[in-house]
């Protein structure tokens, strides 16, 4: 099982001017390579024919239009909102639900959350997105599916780049990579890079970001692999917060974006958030063959600290993840056998602190001044631990292909601390122990140990050269994150079992992948919006989501593509109580917020030979409801559209990229709360970036 470096590119597309079509490759959906349509699941491959042309702030640049998941911006920095059918909507921050992998390296914490902040998204090769649960591979909370972020790597060829890229709002994204052999067998890949914006279209929404990245890698004469990476991230991001409807006050700011094009400051009393972190990763990943059987052992570290200010109050974090993972592949007569173990230890240390500079109208604060720190409210201790050992047969014939695995993890969760105060809603200020009003206060602990058990099946046959079908029986399960078992400590573990059954189509000129699924989910952790806007969780007793998604690229003639991709979401509470100011209100046979039925995207694009090139891309966001009552929608939009130009010569590459095209006055996100108070997140305006690329 030697190391092949695939021709890897974007979901769909064929190699143009060629006479055969190359193969996509995953090494998400099995842990082992193989081409996307040979894997009984929903798979996607993000490659550079795409992301070439994308600002690449964020991730949404790499993910916009893939059907399944729903992912925007939060403010144009490298903070997204992601979701894989339904899977991450209670997330109030961070990513929850979904596993993310950095060069197959689980950057997901043991308790679910992920955050972005040390992603280099300039060194990103390709995306590969993996829908559904995959629970069985790549363990406890990857409930709704697996993104596995891989970049460059030291050993494809020698040389570099400098980008150098400039846009409105001081919009500048540069980066200098360099990778080279430097001795026999050792490669060395460095990258260096800075993201910034002012996004001074709405108040408070700068961000910026440096990192600095080596790979000091080493290849066996047989082909075996040592690969090291190492990175160290500077990040400050603003938050500038929602635009606010609240008709008690007489306050419409979203209908005054609309109208005036302006972005007023958020009514909402918090006016100072934002994070500031710095961040170290390290990775080390060996690769060792010995005849059919191939050894994996991997050990990663991250040290993750940063400041804090949300609503509420500030909070100083210490976090230090450690994770070990062995796998081994064993190559035989019906296949291939996949097994291994996961260990991770996550340790956090917290400190609450008061917003130091408020104002306070009658005993109310009314308004932050500064996002600086105050008296200390509270510390907390939280420990994490995860153990797995996974297993999976993957039987191969010429036209026959069956998965067959288990997985089982034990993920344990120790939170104490002690508290001095907090603020109150009721009292709309900060209040000090024994206040009645506050919970958990002095000294307080819990512990909690979730067990699970994840199998799953799935078989393909291939009809035709170019037509296979697949079916899939998968589980998953999610555990409540610390944060929220914090807040409700009685939160149980959600499970999901899934369904689903595809058809891909492969051919030089053309491609499609479709999937149909059912998802039955019991005890989904679902966010319930307190007034104020802050939240709580709760568990939905059956949750009953329902889906068809399908992408397909045809080429009309050589350089020329388009495609198109459709997705039909229809998410239900089969069973749910949501508890309203004390009381619980019924909401089975509701549908889950923010979730429209309808999304479509379409693209197309263009490459001459002479190094012209061009793509255009538009998006479609049905209307949803903004509660889980389901009082009251948001239409959505329509015919989002981005744009790219450019064009190559020798060493040196011009491009220029124009997102919101037609300067569409929108929200990303709109949410309401019980006391009928609407919070809108403004979509950007239309923002342009100038990227030149030399090639040495």
């Amino acid at each position: 099982m030697k190391r092949v470096v695939y021709p890897l590119l974007l979901l769909g597309a064929v190699s143009f001017g060629r006479d055969v079509q190359l193969k996509e490759v995953s090494v998400t959906a099995t842990r082992t390579e193989r081409k996307t349509e040979d894997v009984p699941a929903s798979v996607s491959v993000i490659g550079k024919e795409k992301i070439q042309d994308k600002p690449l702030l964020n991730l949404y640049d790499a993910l916009q239009g893939v059907p399944g998941l729903n992912i925007t911006p939060r403010n144009q920095g490298y903070d997204i909102r992601l979701i894989i059918r339904g899977a991450g909507l209670k997330a109030p921050f961070g990513i929850r639900e979904i596993m993310i992998l950095l060069n197959g390296v689980p950057i997901t914490e043991p308790d679910g959350l992920t955050v972005l902040d040390f992603v280099d998204t300039s060194l990103i090769e390709r995306v590969e997105v993996v829908k559904g649960p995959n629970s069985t591979l790549w363990g406890v909370n990857a409930f709704g599916g697996v993104i596995n972020v891989i970049t460059k790597s030291p050993f494809e060829r020698k040389g570099g780049f400098i980008k150098l890229g400039f846009g409105d709002y001081n919009t500048q994204n540069h980066n200098l990579y360099y990778s080279t052999p430097i001795g026999k067998g050792f490669y060395l890949g460095f990258n260096a890079s800075r993201r910034q914006s002012d996004n001074s279209w709405r108040p408070r929404n700068k961000f910026q970001t440096n990192q600095i990245t080596l790979q000091p890698s080493y290849m066996f004469g047989n082909g075996d692999t040592w690969e090291n990476y190492v990175s160290y991230t500077k990040a400050s991001l603003q938050l500038p917060g929602s635009l606010v409807v609240d008709p008690a006050r007489g306050i419409d700011q979203f209908s005054e974006f609309l109208r005036t094009g302006k972005v007023p400051r958020t009514a909402d009393p918090w006016k100072h958030m934002g994070r500031f972190s710095e961040a170290f990763f390290l990775s080390s990943k060996l690769t060792k063959n010995f005849g059919n059987l191939e050894f994996i052992p991997l050990v990663y570290l991250t040290r993750w600290q940063h400041y804090d200010t949300v609503p509420r109050r500030g909070y100083e974090q210490d976090i230090w993840v450690y994770g070990a993972d062995l796998q081994a592949n064993y190559k035989h007569s019906l296949g291939i056998l996949t097994t291994g173990f996961t260990i991770r230890y996550d340790e956090q240390k917290t400190d609450f602190f008061k917003y130091r500079d408020v104002q306070v109208v009658r005993g109310r604060i009314v308004s932050t001044l500064s996002d600086k720190k105050g008296d200390l409210l509270e510390k907390q201790n939280q420990k994490t631990t995860l153990a797995g050992v996974f297993l999976q047969q993957s039987f191969q014939r010429e036209r026959w292909v069956l998965d067959v695995g288990a997985r089982i993890d034990r993920v344990n969760f120790d939170i104490s601390g002690y508290k001095w105060g907090d603020y109150s809603f009721s009292a709309g200020n900060y209040l000090m122990c024994p206040d009645p009003r506050i919970e958990n206060c002095f000294a307080y602990s819990r512990e909690k140990t979730y067990t699970v058990f994840s199998p799953r099946v799935g078989v393909l046959y291939k009809l035709t050269p170019i037509f296979n079908i697949y079916g899939n029986i998968s589980t998953g399960a999610n555990t409540p994150s610390n944060s929220e078992l914090y807040i409700n400590p009685n939160l149980e573990l959600a499970k999901v079992i899934s369904y689903e059954v595809g058809l891909k189509t492969r051919h030089k000129k053309f491609s499609f992948d479709t999937a149909l699924y059912l998802m039955n989910v019991k005890d989904e952790v679902v966010r319930i919006i307190q007034p104020g806007g802050t939240s709580t969780f709760t568990n939905a007793g059956k949750t009953e989501k329902k889906g068809f998604e399908f992408a397909g690229t045809y080429q009309l003639i050589e350089g020329l593509e388009v495609g198109a991709s459709y997705a039909y979401s229809d998410y239900k509470f089969k069973r749910f109580s949501e508890p309203v100011g004390g009381t619980n209100i019924d909401r089975s046979g509701n549908r889950l917020p923010y979730i429209p039925i309808h999304q479509y995207s379409a693209f197309i694009t263009y490459k001459h030979t002479s190094g012209f090139r061009f793509r255009v891309q538009t998006d479609t966001w049905g209307s949803y409801y903004i509660d889980n009552a389901n009082t009251e929608k948001y239409e959505g939009y329509e015919f989002l559209t981005s744009a790219s130009v450019g064009y190559s010569r020798g060493n040196l590459d011009l491009s220029l990229m124009v997102g919101n095209l037609f300067d569409k006055k929108y929200a990303v996100e709109v949410t309401k709360d019980p006391a009928g108070v609407k919070r809108f997140s403004p979509g950007p305006p239309r923002t342009f970036l100038v990227r030149l690329t030399y090639n040495f």
